[in-house]
């Protein structure tokens, strides 16, 4: 399977971790590092420089609103995509002040990632969903 992208996860919960990967491995992108704080985030994000960070809102050492907004200010072409527990509407915009491109409800993360993802990278969900072997639609 061809990857489209490649991409960072930060998310203090392993379960959710785990999740999060299997969604976006779904979605074609290779997951370069999984870690569960902003410090650990930003190292890996300087380091690696992923085309795409999908964060917690919540993190421990450095929160996910400070760690998306340097990372947005350090790599601008990056996709941040914050992750929270609520849908608060206090918590959307303050991921869109820090330069979130995306705001997602962990429990409803299947969805609105893949199609996060999919308008990301100007796709049809069934399109990014594909597998090589797939025949296309006729």
């Amino acid at each position: 399977m061809s990857c489209l992208a490649t991409a960072v996860i930060a998310e203090p919960h392993k379960a959710t971790r785990a999740r999060f990967r299997e969604i976006l491995e779904e979605c074609r992108l290779r997951v370069v590092a999984e870690v569960a704080d902003g410090q650990a985030l930003l190292d890996a994000v300087r380091r690696l420089r992923p085309e795409l960070v999908l964060v917690a809102i919540r993190l421990p050492k450095v929160s996910g609103l400070a760690a998306a907004e340097a990372i947005k200010r350090e790599q601008p072409d990056a996709r941040v995509f914050v992750a929270s527990n609520t849908p608060d509407e206090r918590y959307r915009r303050a991921a869109e002040r820090a330069g979130a491109d995306a705001f997602l409800v962990k429990s409803e993360a299947y969805e609105t990632l893949i199609d996060a993802v999919a308008q990301w990278r100007g796709l049809s969900r069934a399109d990014l969903l594909r597998r090589e072997n797939d025949a296309p639609p006729t």
